[in-house]
């Protein structure tokens, strides 16, 4: 009888919880994104790649990726969260109850069906692993491995009958090295350990790490449809420099799909950040475009800029965050204003030096907003009947430009 009832509660079991059978796609959560990511360690790109997705690190370098479909994040509030997230992830694959359990080698022509598959230590890749689907595009795919996970040269998964990278996990307990010309698929989530892939490979999904390196070879690696978010600019580059005590930004991106607008923001201490100006994007292109962007009225010692874009749904994504340093106020040529603050709102400019040098004067209020400009030189000037606050006071010669700030006060 005791055998008959254990006989009924194993069918039971089969056939009223799946998740037993066939596994949940964890929830990745701001970390589905990124298509390369660490939370502690460093994530470099290596010759050639082509890479489509977010790219970031919790605390560590990014080096290499001049040509970029996404965007890089690096110990920042989106890592911040992409950190939490991958921990959730991790832990639900960590928990899922296993239903088969192969050998491990992984490979040599073998085909696989969806499930939760259980290797207790270290396991390889070797030729050719199939994934079916059996007609099931939902169908997930789980290999938790105990151990290192690594690829003999030129192996790669197949997926048929319906099956999808994005529904395929990794969960491995050490390092994931992948030899040239690997085709990995799928969500690699590696515990502490470091992630590579070699030359000629590719990675349709994502490779992330809880504690370790994230390399890439000249491969391709990418994000598809379903499988996290394609960005909707390709940002190639993001860049700044001091002329005439201006700060110019550059920037230029690749590609950009349904991109409504650029926010250039700034900070003096990559916490509270200013909104300064926008830029029209350029809807959908696939040839480059080159932006530019002038701050008037940088920090003197120290400015910190980021890239805010907005699609046309009102989607968002921030770009990886530049440094212009010591582009500010100059008080070499001797010019001051007087009174200041002025309680009037009038001043006075006063020289010392050579006046003629000196060609033009422009004022902009603390938004960047200029309130007057003028194309000769003068030296008294009445805001009056402006709002009291500070006011920027440029004054332009022919090689440079002298900012120097004045408080106008009720």
């Amino acid at each position: 009888m005791k055998n008959i009832l254990f006989f009924i509660y194993v069918i039971f079991t089969l056939i009223f919880s799946p998740l037993l059978n066939f596994g949940q796609a964890p929830t990745l959560g701001t970390a589905a994104n990124f298509v390369l990511f660490t939370t502690t360690g460093a994530v470099g790109s290596t010759g050639i790649s082509n890479i489509t997705g977010n790219v970031g690190s919790g605390a560590g370098a990014i080096t290499g990726f001049g040509a970029l479909n996404g965007l890089i994040y690096n110990a920042d509030a989106v890592t911040t969260q992409a950190t939490t997230d991958l921990q959730v992830a991790y832990n639900q694959l960590n928990n899922v109850i296993p239903t088969f359990f192969p050998g491990p080698v992984l490979g040599d022509g073998q085909v696989l069906t969806a499930g939760v598959y259980s290797l207790p230590a270290a396991a390889s890749l070797d030729a050719v692993l199939t994934l079916d689907a059996g007609g099931d595009t939902n169908a997930v795919f789980i290999f938790q491995i105990g151990g290192a996970f690594s690829t003999n040269a030129s192996s790669q998964i197949q997926l048929i009958n319906g099956a999808q990278a994005a529904n395929v996990y990794w969960k491995v307990e050490g390092a994931v090295p992948m030899a040239a010309g690997t085709i990995m698929r799928g969500t690699i989530i590696a515990n502490n350990a470091a992630i590579s892939l070699g030359a000629g490979g590719v990675l349709e999904g994502r490779a992330l790490s809880t504690t370790g390196a994230v390399s890439i070879y000249g491969s391709l690696a990418y994000i598809l449809p379903g499988g996290g978010t394609i960005l909707p600019i390709g940002l190639i580059s993001f860049t700044g420099f001091c002329e005439n005590q201006n700060i110019l930004l550059n920037w230029r991106s690749a590609t950009e799909t349904n991109n409504n607008y650029y926010t250039v923001e700034r900070s003096a201490e990559q916490k509270t950040w200013l909104v300064i100006g926008t830029v029209q994007g350029a809807g959908n292109s696939m040839v480059a475009h080159s932006y530019t962007y002038t701050d008037r009225l940088p920090i003197e010692s120290n400015s910190f800029y980021r890239l805010k874009q907005t699609d046309f749904d009102g989607n968002t994504n921030y770009g990886n965050i530049i440094q212009v340093k010591n582009c500010g106020e100059d008080d070499s040529h001797n010019v001051t204003l007087y009174p200041n603050p002025s309680a009037s709102g009038k001043f006075e400019l006063l020289y010392s030096g050579d006046k003629s040098q000196f060609s033009s004067i422009e004022i902009f209020n603390a938004l960047g907003e200029k309130v007057y400009g003028s194309s000769n030189l003068q030296t008294a000037f009445d805001l009056s009947d402006k709002s009291s606050g500070v006011y920027f006071v440029q004054v332009h010669s022919s090689s440079k430009t002298i900012n120097l700030k004045v408080l106008v006060k009720e």
